[in-house]
Order: structure tokens, then sequence, then C-alpha cells
């Protein structure tokens, strides 16, 4: 189906039209020039798992690999894969990240993860 103009309602199910689709729920927002550095790291698999952590508590965090864009061969003690957040987050990342890292960091009581199916917890 195409736009056309002064239609505001799309005639098959009566929905308001919009300009442009809501931002995705599950997505946070696109770090910008305000984000800060909490960590680096040498790869991406490594501040994938600390951005997991971070959403996971409620913290918008993205990766921002410079790898790709300063240095295509990269030497492996480089950290230029880099953990983002929002300023008001920092505080409370680097806690979520220090904690883990110590080994501290426990799953909730009520969490389904464990082992997959067939092993014993």
């Amino acid at each position: 189906m195409e736009y056309r103009e002064g239609f505001t309602r799309c005639s098959e199910c009566g929905v308001a039209l919009v300009s442009a689709p809501p931002p995705s729920p599950g997505r946070p927002a696109q770090p910008g020039p305000e984000w800060v550095e909490v960590a680096g790291y040498t790869t991406v698999e490594e501040a994938r798992l600390a951005q997991g952590l971070l959403l996971e508590q409620g913290i918008p965090a993205e990766v921002v690999d410079k790898h790709v864009v300063l240095n295509p061969f990269p030497q492996v003690d480089e950290a230029e894969v880099l953990l983002l957040v929002p300023p008001e987050h920092a505080d409370r990342a680097n806690e979520v990240l220090a904690r883990a890292e110590a080994g501290e960091d426990e799953l909730p009581e009520d969490s389904d993860a464990g082992p997959p199916d067939g092993e014993a917890r």
C-alpha cells in the first residue's frame, strides 16, 4: 500500500497513520557524544558479554569497536572495543562491572539460567 496525502487512518484496519515507526523498545538509545566509556576490551565478544550484564541490570550500554575504524589489523593487547553508557549510569555500570570481575555477581534466585537440559545443576 502506498502513502497518499490527506489520509490519516489505514483504510483496512482504521489505525492512525504515523510518519515513522516508533523506536524499538528492546533497543537502547544510540550513544551520542555525551555517552562515556566505562570499560575497554580487546574483543567484541568480551564487550558484548559486559554489555549484556549491564542491560540485564537496566543500564543502557553500547559497544563501539574502534578497530574497524582506526586499525584494520589490531594488536592483541589493544583495548579498542569500548563499552559506553549515558553519564548518569556510569557509576552504577562501574559497580556492576567491578562486581562481575571480582566474581561477586550472582544470578537472581528466580532465574531460569542453568546448565543445558539433561545436565545436573
